[in-house]
């Protein structure tokens, strides 16, 4: 076996690990009023994407929660459809934002004030949202939610969650606070943030759409998959805020320690150049 062949290898090996450990992942979970919960599948999806490239984060992430989804929700194709398509596409986009940021030597803080502007309007929008909504029935059993009982007429009622505009409000604040002491962080660690700050946001919206469009195929109204759609957002939103806590907390250690490990490397690891000299300067 020669060296090319045996550094692949291993490279497979690794991949197929971390897409097992996804998949053990999914399973430690907090369960949201809604039906949806809240897991660490997308921590370990985005962590093999930083560390592997693009291709091994999306397998990682498609393959691992979708092997979740194919055991308990064979009755539910739009489930796993949508489990495959979006975790491959938020894996890609990890592992391509962060090693485009370092390869082109973007600038990460102007990024950073694109989405504090995301970031800002969503939280407008959900609080406004959540104030104007009708809040009698307001409990943890709905997930502290207020409805919109008329706006679909017969239909069921659209719920607003607490959840939502509270941790919209925590992206924004965390990312003006990346903004304000980004310079204290390293260029890999600024660039792995901002990446895995846009898969979060990418993911929220993409779990939405893709509910909205799957689950409506299925069921007797689109606006009903509007409803559904929606009540899914919090668990969305509590998992993106765990996964970029945990993945930014967890990243600079581990890529240390892997760094010299050829089967870390991916096809666009001999086009970034890593001084290590200057990996500890703090990012201007």
């Amino acid at each position: 076996m020669n060296e090319k062949t045996r550094i692949m290898t291993n490279k497979i090996i690794i991949i197929a690990m971390f897409t097992a450990l996804c998949c053990a992942a999914t399973f430690v979970q907090i369960r949201m009023p809604a039906g949806d919960f809240v897991h660490l599948g997308n921590f370990v999806m985005i962590t093999s994407a930083l560390l592997l490239g693009g291709i091994a984060g999306g397998i990682v992430g498609s393959f691992g929660m979708g092997l979740y989804d194919l055991i308990f929700y064979t009755s539910k194709p739009t489930t796993i459809a949508r489990t495959f398509i979006l975790k491959f596409i938020i894996g890609f986009l990890v592992g391509f934002i962060f090693r485009l940021i370092i390869k082109r030597d973007i600038s990460a803080k102007k990024i950073l004030y694109v989405l504090l502007g995301l970031f800002i309007a969503t939280s407008i929008t959900s609080v406004v949202l959540f104030a104007l909504s009708d809040k009698s029935g307001f409990s943890f059993s709905n997930g502290f939610a207020g409805k919109y009982s008329n706006i679909f007429g017969s239909e069921k009622s659209l719920t607003i969650s607490l959840y939502v505009p509270i941790f919209s409000i925590i992206f924004t604040l965390g990312t003006l606070l990346s903004i304000i002491f980004g310079h204290k962080l390293t260029k890999r660690s600024m660039a792995a943030l901002v990446a895995i700050l846009i898969a979060v946001f990418v993911n929220v919206v993409g779990e939405f759409i893709l509910r909205f469009i799957l689950e409506g195929l299925f069921l007797s109204s689109f606006k009903t998959s509007i409803i559904v759609a929606t009540s899914k957002i919090p668990g969305s939103l509590i998992t993106g805020f765990i996964t970029v806590f945990l993945s930014v907390l967890v990243y600079e250690p581990v890529y240390r320690a892997v760094k010299n490990n050829e089967s870390f490397k991916d096809d666009t690891e001999e086009e970034i150049v890593f001084d290590d000299n200057k990996e500890d300067v703090a990012h201007e």
